[in-house]
């Protein structure tokens, strides 16, 4: 698998939208290689996790060619994953055809978003080529167009009004969890995870941390993670064996109220050993 951070910022980005604060002042004058647009990870050019309102921008920087996503994991209807006015143009005269659909998996509330924000201008030619898919937690699916991929949505402690997802993908050998717009994770996902790799005889080879607070420690009630956060969870996941000494871990979703200026980035990769991925970062696992 490879993976490729197209963005890696909470949503307000950073620099923020609208913020004149010392950080986003600074990375301002910093410039491009210090930014952090909204998340965004896509997966063999043809897997995303989560689509935001800069996945064109996201285009043009890195040369992406939007019209190779064939499959959209969706981890919460939010505006900074999930942002669906894009998918009318995905045909009509907004587009050369595309040859391909478009399958995008969520929770009900992501089908409910999809509706609100297309009814008014998606066509029908463009409508029959994309479908969204209603997935239920600790229910695996395949897709692919030989079923390479299994994806398992497990659920996330993030939002009151939904049921928000993280995910657990594999291929072949390889196993990738997505743990980002999450806090702590719990006692059943943890307990799940290790029963389901257990029998399969895997372990995850690459782990994505929410690092919204950086070096803040968001603790068990909250929404999103810290740099303690995530060692907790990691060592835990040691514990039962859902990871290994092998696995590699990066961190993302930055927040412009925690500082994530390069050099705190670099301090957090020396003091934790999680990779500080950046707009752009790209990995092979």
């Amino acid at each position: 698998m490879k993976l490729w951070f197209l963005g890696t910022g909470a949503a307000e980005g950073v620099p923020a939208v609208y913020c004149q604060c010392p950080v986003c002042s600074e990375i301002r004058k910093r410039g491009e290689s210090e930014y952090h647009t909204r998340s965004q990870l896509l997966i063999d050019e043809k897997v995303g996790i989560d689509y935001p309102p800069d996945a064109y921008y996201h285009s043009l920087r890195f040369g992406v060619e939007l019209s190779k996503l064939r499959y959209l994991l969706i981890t919460h209807s939010h505006m900074d994953h999930f942002y669906a006015h894009d998918f009318i143009l995905r045909g009509y005269k907004y587009c050369s055809p595309v040859d391909k659909p478009l399958e995008i998996y969520g929770n009900a509330e992501v089908k409910r978003v999809f509706d609100e924000c297309t009814k008014r201008e998606l066509r029908e030619e463009v409508a029959k080529t994309i479908s969204v898919k209603e997935v239920q937690p600790f229910v695996p699916f395949s897709f692919g167009e030989k079923n390479e991929y299994t994806a398992t949505a497990l659920p996330a402690q993030h939002s009151k009004t939904e049921q928000a997802y993280v995910y657990l993908l594999e291929k072949g050998k390889k196993t990738y969890l997505h743990l980002c717009d999450t806090g702590r994770i719990d006692e059943t996902l943890f307990a799940y995870l290790q029963t389901y790799l257990s029998k399969k005889g895997k372990t995850v080879d690459f782990v994505t941390f929410d690092c919204t607070f950086l070096f803040h420690t968001a603790g068990n009630i909250s929404r999103h993670m810290g740099l303690e956060d995530n060692r907790a969870t990691q060592e835990e996941m040691l514990r039962r064996k859902i990871v290994n000494e092998g696995t590699v871990y990066a961190i993302t979703h930055y927040s412009h109220n925690n500082s994530p200026l390069k050099e705190n980035l670099e301090r957090a990769k020396k003091e934790y050993g999680y990779l500080p991925a950046y707009d752009g970062m790209e990995i092979e696992i």
